[in-house]
């Protein structure tokens, strides 16, 4: 019990250390650095419109040119280990934090969740030997902290320029405590769905990334 109390303190306090955010980039990629000089080994290249996260709480951030980054070796963090990332460093000038850019409130985009109560009887759950809750249908359950969610959701309604998006259960089958509270960004041609879910230990950060063609990125939880 003591180890999980202190897990999810380390999850609150990196999520609080931790932001979200995209690159500035003409060439349309970012060098990630395995140390913070241009001369390191380039560990990943990141894409326009691509997000990850970034370590804005570090002791150097204000004074150093290079900022610490933590990008989802799985695009759709499908991925039940949060700290399954390529580490490494960006130049801070090529840093666009999401927050930055203007919030979204035209017309031509609508997202919306479908929710309804959870339903045990719907979901395989698994557990641990102490009994918290361990999974639920094979993922983990983004949004608990052992116990089981109150709320889950059962369909995404998207409108694109006109265009109804399909979004497959695939990707909201394993977000609960969801609500239709977020901030909507638009960066060139795409948008950005961001929020944050639950609260406490169970607190997690979801960001979607949608082109009128359908869902291109979707980044689930916190750093550890």
């Amino acid at each position: 019990m003591r180890i999980l109390i202190l897990f999810m303190l380390a999850c609150l306090t990196l999520q609080a250390q931790c932001q979200v955010a995209i690159i500035q980039d003409n060439d349309g990629f970012t060098n990630v650095r395995s140390k913070p000089n241009a001369n390191s080994e380039i560990v990943y290249k990141i894409s326009v419109n691509e997000v990850f996260w970034y370590n804005s709480e570090d002791d150097d951030f204000q004074k150093s040119e290079w900022v610490e980054v933590y990008v989802l070796k799985n695009k759709y963090s499908f991925n039940s280990i949060q700290s399954e990332t390529v580490n490494g460093f960006i130049h801070k000038s090529r840093l666009l934090p999401l927050d930055k850019l203007k919030i979204y409130k035209a017309s031509d985009f609508n997202f919306e969740y479908v929710i309804q109560p959870f339903k045990t009887q719907n979901h395989i759950i698994d557990r641990d030997k102490s009994q918290w809750v361990s999974a639920i249908d094979g993922r983990h359950a983004w949004g608990t902290d052992g116990g089981l969610p109150r709320k889950e959701v059962i369909k995404i309604n998207l409108t694109i320029q006109g265009k109804i998006i399909q979004v497959s259960s695939a990707f909201f089958c394993d977000i609960y405590e969801c609500e239709n509270s977020f901030n909507v960004y638009k960066n060139g041609e795409t948008y950005f769905v961001y929020q944050h879910n639950s609260d406490g230990a169970g607190g997690y950060e979801l960001v979607w990334v949608f082109t009128k063609d359908g869902l291109k990125q979707r980044l689930v939880g916190s750093i550890i």
